[in-house]
């Protein structure tokens, strides 16, 4: 099992009939999917995602390998870590880590001519990739995502965030 390498990508699902994207985290062991991490709209009655929000629901981050509906043939994607599980889990475990923390800000998903300005799945994007240790998520995919310059809270990031063990 040492010899499985890990790799944390940025992904971005083609939002269909748009130009925009939806940008998420794909954590894969020898190229299998192994875990996903998601801003999405949750239906606060309900429990369920959506794949278009509004401002009836509430932003969440989510977790899950079994998010099949994401995962497009030929999607832009970067890699951003790769190595042996220890090299790579930590910064996954940080982002696993702050999701409650995300999601306890009871932040309301944007109406669609808000994503420009308002927290939304990308904003998620873009934190989680931030507590992960990437220093600019918003620039990792050649995409049209709204949202992406935002992050929901910086306070979590900076509670949150992949400190790497010092050398020793």
């Amino acid at each position: 099992m040492d010899d499985v390498v890990w790799v944390i990508e940025a992904r971005a699902f083609r939002v269909r009939f748009t130009p925009f994207t939806h940008n998420f985290w794909v954590l894969t062991a020898d190229g299998a999917v192994a875990d996903q991490l998601h801003g999405l709209a949750v239906d606060p009655r309900t429990g369920r995602t959506k794949a278009v929000g509004c401002s009836r629901h509430v932003l969440q981050a989510v977790r899950g390998a079994d998010i099949t509906w994401a995962l497009q043939s030929g999607q832009p994607r970067a890699v951003c870590a790769s190595g042996r599980e220890g090299e790579v889990a930590p910064r996954w475990r940080a982002a696993v880590a702050a999701m409650p923390a995300i999601n306890a800000l009871g932040l309301r998903y944007p109406d669609l001519w808000q994503h420009a300005y308002r927290p939304n799945c990308n904003a998620v994007f873009n934190t989680l990739g931030q507590i992960m240790g990437f220093a600019a998520p918003q620039g990792l995919l050649p995409t049209l995502a709204p949202g992406i310059g935002l992050v929901v809270s910086q306070a979590v990031i900076e509670r949150y965030g992949y400190r790497p063990s010092p050398a020793g």
